[in-house]
């Protein structure tokens, strides 16, 4: 254990502790920036220097604050500091102290194990916070929490969290507190898929961080903005390397390792989405060897993981199976569904790869199972938020009502003018809940309708499905047939798509159906719409288009996609489509009976030679 006994030479004079608080109050504020793990220590430093000898709560407190501030690379050596540490603290009934003792046990406990381990710590910090009514550290610890229960797919429970401890930092006007919580705000909303609300408070963040040279926060936010513009499209994965390389320099200059590995591990993670498989590896190696030296274990799961795929887009299927199996046994601890679903959809491919069927078609069930999960998971998420913002305004309504009461009871006994004063007060309050009721109705409205959007597009080209492309084709007809307008439908089919899957794998395929679906949706006009049926095959609705009109257009479309350059995913890499084209009759009343003939014309242009356009 760290020895804290002052040092006082001959005659000199004790510390009063006086600029020990000071000094201590401003690094629990976050008032001072610590940019390296040596600044930290340096405070640290001049904090016991602060020290009064013999005071066993101040020693107390700067134990505490050494280790959440100054512990580093031993996360077991650390828990068994934070241990004695409570065991101190209870000792002389020093509250503050033992709440964050459980704290840093639980910070330790995350980097030893699992951040699921670290909860009973976090969740006993937070009661015997609340039963001292001390509400700042319960805030405090609802940050801690909520940081572990995003890690661990709780994205509501999160948000609850760290938005209940912002309303005490701008309550009690903690600037910096509420600052840093930004942070553990936008995660909560991007794992919930609110991107553009994270993107907000994200960039916030990193405006503020810059303001105050402040490298760990500007660090921070450089690796979420990275895994949001790796979520949001493959066109920002170059965005998210640029991200995540400056936090890797970043974390370089302050000197954490543990910054550095996780910067390490997202780099591999956005260069497997690349298709960088040797890169993604060599940052595999940096990240274990970081790891090494800061003790951190947390990330097991996820490095093997990211092995697995990386082995597998080198084609080293069983092996990648091998780092697969091993990354399910890390998940089994931490029950991080998001990614078990990865694991199971990268292995099924391995084994797909190696011809073991069985196994790849119980890993896909096993993926459909763990979707389902987190599909009601979502709706639990849904359920957990729409009944937290309904408790805040049904108690923030209640606290006002009681408010007025009092106030009402108080004017009453000045005089009337003060009565109708105070009831014209309740009636505003009134309608600004009413605006607030109506706002919460509208964002609703939208969500629904971003769910239908969803509901209707394939998730992998971002084009209508085929129950959207049908929806869109009933009523172009129903329109057609209403007004006598022509109107024509283009079957399309990739001319031996199975065999680019076979020969090139799936990440090729599936790249192939996207920039054949961009190339085709920039040669359409607005009003046409296109969609996939299934697999390689797809349809084009052209309203307002005759047959004569439309066997141009998909010729148009043939040509384009035959002179389409895919060097880029593998050399000399040529695809080529069949179309069947038809056009409404007088005698169609179903969208069926025009998307039967299309498929016979299909099949005509198949049966001779392919890369050909028939019409029926």
């Amino acid at each position: 254990m760290l020895s804290v006994a002052a040092a006082t030479g001959q005659g000199a004079v004790a510390p009063s502790g006086a600029g020990f608080d000071r000094l201590a109050d401003q690094l629990e504020r976050g008032a001072l920036v610590i940019n390296t793990h040596d600044d930290a220590l340096r405070l640290l430093d001049r904090l016991k220097r602060e020290l009064p000898p013999r005071d066993a709560r101040r020693e107390l407190r700067y134990r505490y604050m050494f280790c959440i501030l100054g512990m580093d690379g031993d996360p077991a050596k650390g828990v068994a500091y934070a241990e004695q540490g409570i065991a101190d603290a209870r000792r002389i009934g020093y509250t503050d102290a033992e709440i964050n003792f459980h704290f840093c046990r639980g910070s330790m406990l995350e980097s030893l194990t699992t951040p699921r381990d670290a909860l009973p710590d976090y969740n006993a910090g937070i009661e015997i916070a609340r039963h001292a009514e001390n509400t700042r550290l319960v805030a405090d610890g609802l940050t801690w929490r909520g940081s572990v229960q995003s890690l661990l797919g709780e994205h509501a429970l999160a948000l609850v969290d760290f938005l209940e401890a912002q309303k005490f930092y701008d309550r009690a006007g903690e600037p910096i507190e509420s600052e840093q919580n930004l942070l553990n705000i936008a995660v909560a909303y991007r794992r919930l898929g609110e991107l553009e609300e994270a993107r907000g408070h994200l960039d916030n963040l990193m405006k503020l961080g810059m303001a105050r040279k402040d490298l760990p926060q500007q660090m921070a936010a450089h690796m979420e903005l990275g895994f949001l513009d790796a979520e949001s499209s493959p066109r920002q994965l170059q965005s998210a390397r640029k991200h995540f390389t400056a936090a890797l320099q970043m974390a370089r200059t302050t000197g954490s390792h543990v910054a550095q590995g996780s910067a390490h591990m997202a780099l591999a993670q956005v260069l497997n989405q690349m298709g960088d498989y040797h890169g993604a590896l060599r940052e595999l190696d940096a990240a274990h060897a970081e790891d090494a030296i800061s003790g951190d274990q947390s990330d097991g799961d996820m490095f093997a993981l990211q092995e697995g795929v990386a082995h597998a887009g080198l084609g080293d299927h069983a092996r990648a199976i091998a780092d697969f199996n091993r990354s399910e046994a890390l998940l089994r601890k931490s029950g991080n569904l998001r990614y078990l679903a990865q694991l199971l959809d990268h292995r099924s491919r391995s084994y797909e790869a190696l011809g073991k069927t069985a196994q790849a078609l119980a890993d896909l069930r096993r993926m459909v199972k763990v979707h389902e999960a987190l599909d009601r998971k979502a709706q639990s998420y849904n359920t957990t938020l729409m009944s937290y913002q309904f408790d805040t305004a049904r108690k923030e309504q209640e606290n006002r009502r009681l408010e007025a009461d009092r106030k009402l009871r108080d004017e009453q006994l000045a005089s009337l003018k003060r009565v109708r004063h105070w009831q014209r007060t309740a009636l505003a309050l009134g309608g600004v809940l009413i605006v607030l009721l109506l706002w919460q109705a509208q964002r609703q409205l939208r969500r629904s309708r971003r769910l239908h959007r969803m509901a209707m597009t394939d998730p992998l080209t971002g084009v209508a499905n085929r129950r959207g492309l049908e929806y869109v084709g009933e009523r172009a007809l129903r329109h057609a047939c209403t007004m006598d307008e022509p109107m024509a439908l283009l079957a399309m089919d990739l001319d031996h798509f199975k065999q680019v899957n076979d020969d090139h794998g799936h990440p090729v395929g599936d790249e192939v159906l996207k920039r054949f679906c961009s190339l085709c949706t920039e040669s359409l006009r607005q009003i046409d719409r296109i969609g996939r049926m299934g697999g390689e095959e797809f349809l084009v609705v052209l309203p307002g288009t005759a047959l004569d009109a439309a066997r141009p257009i998909a010729e148009r479309l043939r040509e384009s996609v035959s002179a389409l350059v895919l060097d880029d995913l593998v050399p000399g890499l040529r695809i080529t489509v069949s179309i069947g084209v038809t056009e409404r009759r007088e005698s169609d009343k179903e969208f069926n009976q025009l998307l039967t003939r299309a498929d016979q014309a299909l099949y005509a242009a198949k049966r001779q030679g392919r890369n050909r356009t028939e019409s029926l």
